[in-house]
């Protein structure tokens, strides 16, 4: 298995964080691992929405399809992603009230037969750069 935990701290509030990280069609101007998505994609997540995402991590391009299994505006967001080769992927958003604005925490869990021994390190090294990126843009966005 392969976990990743960013945090970062913004001067935006709980609510603004949030609104942002719910707003899929911006997910595009943050994300780094984001390549588009297939079908249909709801305006917002919350609690059992579901789409399908593009991504590519180490030079490899993947298709995973994402549900919501917990949206409690304005801390906690998590989806749950099936990818190929019998990947599984966990994201999970903690957005808390922190002096001035908002700590924003990103984890990632990745787990399947295809990540076993050093391929979950490499995948690990690889989604915690390109988290550490994409949580530096998703911070900008918000000022």
């Amino acid at each position: 298995m392969a976990k990743v935990s960013v945090s970062t701290q913004v001067p935006a509030g709980t609510e603004k964080v949030w609104q942002l990280a719910v707003d899929l069609p911006r997910e595009a101007e943050w994300n780094s691992m984001h390549e588009g998505f297939t079908g249909d994609v709801p305006e917002v997540l919350g609690e059992g929405s579901s789409y399908k995402q593009r991504v590519k991590l180490m030079g490899m391009p993947a298709e995973i399809a994402w549900e919501v299994t917990e949206a409690v505006p304005p801390g906690r967001l998590e989806l749950k992603g099936t990818g190929p080769m019998g990947v599984t992927a966990w994201n999970r958003w903690l957005i808390e009230p922190d002096a001035g604005g908002s700590k924003i925490t990103l984890e990632m869990e990745f787990s399947g037969a295809a990540l076993a021994g050093p391929m979950a390190m490499m995948v690990e090294k690889q989604a915690r750069s390109a988290t550490q990126a994409s949580l530096a843009k998703f911070a900008a966005l918000l000022g």
